[in-house]
C-alpha cells in the first residue's frame, strides 16, 4: 500500500510540476505569449490528461481510505495530494481548454480559438491551418452545412508560410462583420475559402457563392453568441417568487405558466428587433394602472407568442423592469380546457370568473389569451365570454395579452367595437428574410437532435424560398419551420438537402419545384410538340408556343414572378382551343384533372365577381378555390370575351403578376399555372382571310386592332398575355386525321372488352364528308362518330356478332345507313 501511495505520490509531482509551470507563464498572456500557452497546454487538454487526472483523484482517494482503514496516518497524506490533481482538472476545464483572448493585440495568438491555436505548428502556412481545423467546432459546422471538410479547403489553400498574414486579415475582417472578440475556427475556415485563387471555381462546384461562405460563418456565431447569452446566470426571483403570492389551483390546472416554461429546459429565445420593439410596447402598455392591457395582432405563424414568450423573459432577468411588472408570471389559459370542464354557457362563465378572480388575488399573475378569437365568437371548440372579459379589460384590474389574427380581429371589432376601444393594439409583422433565417438557425437546434439530421445551408435557404412561394395560409417565420420540420422526412443519410425541400414542397402542393433530372421528364419537355399531335391535329405554332413556355419554366429561365405562360386563343369554335388545353394537362401536369376550366359566359355581371373569387368553403369550384387547391395546372378562361369588363380588369393582375386576392383578402398564388383564354371574337374574320389563302400571319395584328375599336377587349388586357396565337380553320385533310384520333379513343373505350373497329377506306371518306362544317370545326365530326360507328358498334355487341378478341370492319354502307338512321 506504501508503494502504491509513494507511485502515485510521484506521478501527482509530475503533473503538478507542469501545473506550476503553466501558472508561472499565465503572466505571458499580458505580453501576447498566449500560443506558448497554448502548446503548452496541449498535453494538459488531451483526452488522455483527462483520464489520467481523474485516475490520479479516484486512486489517491482509494488509497488514502484504504491507508486510514489500516490505521496509517499517511492516509490522510494521501487524501491531501487527491486535491492538487483534483485542482489541476479544475484549471484545465476552466481556463486551459479554452485560453481567454488578448483582445488588445492584432495577431493570431491573441485573438484565435484556442482549440485551434494549440494544434498550430510554430510557423504555420494556410495548408496547415487547414489540416489543424479538421477536429474544431467551425470544420465540423463547415461539413454539416456545406458539404465542404478541411482536407477540401485544404487542397486549394497554399503551403507558404508567408501568405497566412493576408489569410488571417480576410479572418479578422470575417469577425468583425459577424461579431464576437475571438476569432473562430469557422471565421478561419471561410477567410482560407475565399482568399484562395482557386474559390470562385471550387464554390461554383457546390453551388455556393462568396456571400453564403460569409453568411455561413455568421450562423455559427449567431448560435455560440446565444448559447453564451443562454449560459450566463439569470435572477429570475427563484422560489421567493412563487412563494410570495397566493394559492392558484384553478390557474394551474387550465393554464399553462409561460414564464416556468422559459426557465427550464427551453431552448433560447432569438431577439428579433422587431419582436424586441414590440416588447417595449407591451412594458410601456402592461405597466399603465388604467388600462393594463395588450392586443398582439398578426398573421398565424408571424411569432406573436414568441414576442410573448420574449416579455416574460425580459420581466424576469432584467433588473431594470418596473417594480409594478417584475417577476410576475404569464399564465396562458387554454380554452378547450374550460369548455370542456364547464359545458353549459353559465358554468363556464362562473368557471372563468372564478380563474380571473383568483389571478387578480395572486397580484403576479399576467392571464394570456392566445387565439383570443375562442373566447369572443360562438363555434366549435369556442365560445363568446364577452360578458365576462369586457368588463375585467375595461376596468384594468387585471393584466392581460391577447393574441388574435389580423382577419379576426377585424371582425371581431366591427362586431364589438368596445373590445377594440378597450385594447392596446400592437401590429406584429413578418419578419425580414435575416430575422427569419435568425430564427430557423436556433429551431434547428432542436429538430436535428430530435431527428438526427443536419440540415444544410443551401436547403434552409430552399425553404424560405419555397414556403414564401407556396405556402399560403401562414406567415413567416412559421411557414418555414413548418416547412423545414417537414422536410425532415425526406433527408437522405442523415442530411436534408435542397432536394429534399424541394421533394416536400413537391409532396405538399403538387407542384414540381425541383430541377429537371429524371430522363422521363427530359424527355417530355423536348418532345412536347410530339406527344401534343398525338392527341390534337395542326394549330402549330399554338403547341410551340406552349411547349417553349414549360421548357423555360422548367429550365429555370422565366420570370418567377408571373404565370408560367399567358396566352389568347382566337379563332372558330372547334378548332383545337380547348383540346390543346386538355393535351397540355394531360401530358405534363399530371392529367385532366389539372385542368381548371372556368367557363367565362357565366360572369356576364360585375356582380358575379364574388363567385370568381370566393375560397373554398363558400364555393370550392370557384377560380381561386380551385388554383389554391391545385396551384399546378392549366387554367382556362373559357369564351372570355363574355366575361363583364369588371371582371377581365380582376384578370389582370392575374396575367400580370400571378396573383389573385380571394373573397377574404388571401392571395393565390397562379405563378405554376399556364393560364389559357379562349375567344371566338373575330373567328368569321379569320375564315375570309382562310379562305382567301392568305397567311394568318398577316392577319394578328389587324384583327387585334379591330378587337379593340369595336370594345370587345381592352388594350391593356390584350398585352397581358405573352402571346396572341390565331388558329386556323379546319380544312378536309385535318379532320381526316381527326377522325383518326377519334377512332384511337373509341378503341380506346373498347379495349376492356377486347374489341376493336377500322373503318374501310370508302368508309373514313364518307365519314369526313359527313363530318365536314368550316364554321363548327371538329365538333360534327365527333357527333358523325357517334351516330355511325359508335352506333354499329353497340348495335353488333347487343346482338352478340361482335366477339371479344374480334375487329368490327365499318364499310361504307355502314356509315350510309347511321347517317340516314341519324
Amino acid at each position: 500500500g506504501s508503494s502504491l501511495a509513494i507511485g502515485t505520490f510521484t506521478a501527482a509531482c509530475g503533473f503538478i510540476f507542469s501545473f506550476s509551470r503553466l501558472v508561472a507563464m499565465e503572466v505571458d498572456l499580458h505580453h501576447n505569449k498566449r500560443m506558448r500557452l497554448a502548446h503548452s497546454s496541449k498535453l494538459l487538454v488531451s483526452a488522455v490528461a483527462k483520464q489520467t487526472l481523474l485516475f490520479l483523484i479516484v486512486g489517491l482517494l482509494a488509497v488514502g481510505v484504504w491507508l486510514l482503514y489500516r490505521g496509517s496516518a499517511l492516509g490522510w497524506l494521501s487524501l491531501g495530494l487527491a486535491a492538487w490533481p483534483w485542482m489541476l482538472h479544475v484549471a484545465v476545464a476552466r481556463w486551459l481548454r479554452d485560453i481567454p483572448a488578448n483582445i488588445a493585440g492584432t495577431s493570431m495568438g491573441d485573438r484565435l480559438e484556442s482549440g485551434l491555436l494549440r494544434r498550430l505548428p510554430a510557423k504555420p502556412s494556410p495548408q496547415d491551418v487547414a489540416i489543424a481545423l479538421q477536429t474544431t467546432p467551425g470544420a465540423r459546422f463547415f461539413i454539416a452545412r456545406f458539404n465542404i471538410s478541411p482536407a477540401q479547403i485544404g487542397q486549394i489553400s497554399s503551403t507558404e508560410a508567408s501568405e497566412l498574414d493576408r489569410i488571417w486579415q480576410t479572418a479578422v475582417e470575417i469577425q468583425q462583420k459577424v461579431g464576437g472578440e475571438v476569432v473562430t475556427s469557422a471565421s478561419m475556415a471561410a477567410a482560407l475559402v475565399l482568399d484562395s485563387p482557386y474559390a470562385n471555381d471550387f464554390l461554383a462546384q457546390q453551388s455556393l457563392g462568396p456571400d453564403d461562405i460569409l453568411a455561413g460563418a455568421d450562423w455559427y456565431q449567431h448560435v455560440q453568441d446565444v448559447i453564451d447569452e443562454f449560459s450566463k446566470p439569470k435572477k429570475n426571483g427563484g422560489f421567493a417568487r412563487d412563494w410570495a403570492f397566493g394559492y392558484t389551483p384553478l390557474l394551474e390546472r387550465f393554464g399553462v405558466n409561460i414564464s416556468n416554461t422559459i426557465t427550464r429546459n427551453r431552448l433560447p429565445n432569438t431577439k428579433l428587433e422587431s419582436h424586441m420593439a414590440s416588447v417595449d410596447q407591451m412594458v410601456q402598455f402592461l405597466s399603465n394602472s388604467s388600462r393594463p392591457n395588450v392586443a398582439l395582432i398578426g398573421p398565424l405563424g408571424v411569432g406573436k407568442m414568441a414576442i410573448v414568450e420574449a416579455f416574460a423573459e425580459k420581466i424576469l432577468v432584467d433588473p431594470a423592469i418596473a417594480k409594478s411588472l417584475r417577476y410576475n408570471q404569464i399564465i396562458s389559459l387554454d380554452a378547450s380546457s374550460l369548455i370542456s370542464a364547464a359545458p353549459g354557457r353559465g358554468q363556464l362563465e362562473q368557471l372563468v370568473n372564478n380563474v380571473l378572480v383568483e389571478a387578480h388575488k395572486a397580484k403576479n399573475i399576467i392571464i394570456c389569451l392566445d387565439n383570443a378569437q375562442l373566447f369572443f365568437e360562438d363555434g366549435t371548440g369556442s365560445v363568446n365570454l364577452s360578458n365576462v372579459l369586457l368588463p375585467v379589460l375595461e376596468g384594468g384590474a387585471l393584466r392581460m395579452i391577447l393574441t388574435m389574427d389580423n382577419q379576426r380581429w377585424l371582425q371581431i371589432s366591427q362586431h364589438m367595437p368596445a373590445l377594440a376601444t378597450a385594447l392596446n393594439r400592437i401590429t406584429v409583422d413578418p419578419p425580414t428574410r435575416h430575422e427569419t433565417m435568425r430564427v430557423l438557425q436556433l429551431q434547428l437546434i432542436a429538430l436535428e437532435y430530435h431527428r438526427k439530421v443536419s440540415v444544410m445551408y443551401k436547403a434552409l435557404q430552399v425553404a424560405y424560398d419555397l414556403a414564401e412561394r407556396y405556402i399560403q395560409e401562414q406567415a413567416m417565420p412559421g411557414k418555414a419551420i413548418r416547412l423545414l420540420e417537414s422536410s425532415l422526412t425526406n433527408a437522405e443519410n442523415g442530411r436534408l438537402t435542397p432536394v429534399g425541400v424541394q421533394r416536400t414542397v413537391e409532396q405538399m402542393v403538387g407542384v414540381k419545384v425541383g430541377s429537371v433530372n429524371a430522363v422521363e421528364e427530359r424527355q417530355t419537355l423536348l418532345n412536347m410538340e410530339q406527344l401534343i399531335h398525338e392527341r390534337m391535329i395542326d394549330q402549330e405554332r399554338a403547341v410551340k408556343v406552349v411547349s417553349d413556355a414549360l421548357r423555360r419554366a422548367r429550365s429555370g429561365v422565366r420570370n418567377q414572378n408571373r404565370p408560367i405562360g399567358t396566352f389568347l386563343f382566337l379563332g372558330p369554335t372547334g378548332v383545337g382551343k380547348t383540346e390543346l388545353s386538355k393535351a397540355l394537362a394531360a401530358v405534363y401536369f399530371g392529367g385532366e384533372d389539372h385542368l381548371v376550366r372556368i367557363d367565362m359566359n357565366e360572369y356576364l355581371r360585375a356582380a358575379d365577381l364574388p363567385r370568381l373569387i370566393a375560397d373554398a368553403a363558400s364555393n370550392e369550384h370557384s377560380l381561386a378555390a380551385q388554383v389554391s387547391r391545385q396551384p399546378f395546372s392549366v387554367v382556362l378562361l373559357d369564351e372570355i370575351e363574355k366575361a363583364h369588363p369588371d371582371i377581365l380588369l380582376t384578370l389582370l393582375q392575374v396575367l400580370d403578376e400571378g396573383v389573385l386576392r380571394d373573397i377574404k383578402g388571401r392571395s393565390v398564388s397562379f405563378k405554376d399555372a399556364i393560364i389559357i383564354a379562349t375567344s371566338n371574337a373575330g373567328a368569321a374574320r379569320i375564315y375570309e382571310y382562310v379562305q382567301a389563302g392568305k397567311p394568318l400571319a398577316g392577319l394578328q395584328q389587324q384583327l387585334l386592332d379591330e378587337l379593340i375599336s369595336a370594345g370587345t377587349f381592352k388594350p391593356e388586357f390584350i398585352n397581358r398575355f405573352d402571346e396572341t396565337v390565331l388558329f386556323t380553320p379546319l380544312g378536309k385533310a385535318e379532320l381526316g386525321q381527326i377522325a383518326d384520333l377519334i377512332l384511337v379513343e373509341v378503341n380506346r373505350t373498347l379495349d376492356t372488352q377486347k374489341v376493336a373497329v377500322q373503318l374501310q377506306p370508302e368508309a373514313r371518306e364518307m365519314l369526313i364528308e359527313a363530318g365536314y362544317d368550316p364554321q363548327f370545326g371538329a365538333r360534327p365530326m365527333r357527333r358523325a362518330v357517334q351516330r355511325t360507328v359508335e352506333n354499329v358498334v353497340a348495335r353488333r355487341m347487343l346482338e352478340g356478332t361482335a366477339t371479344p378478341g374480334q375487329t368490327i370492319d365499318i364499310t361504307a354502307e355502314d356509315i350510309k345507313s347511321g347517317l340516314a338512321g341519324g
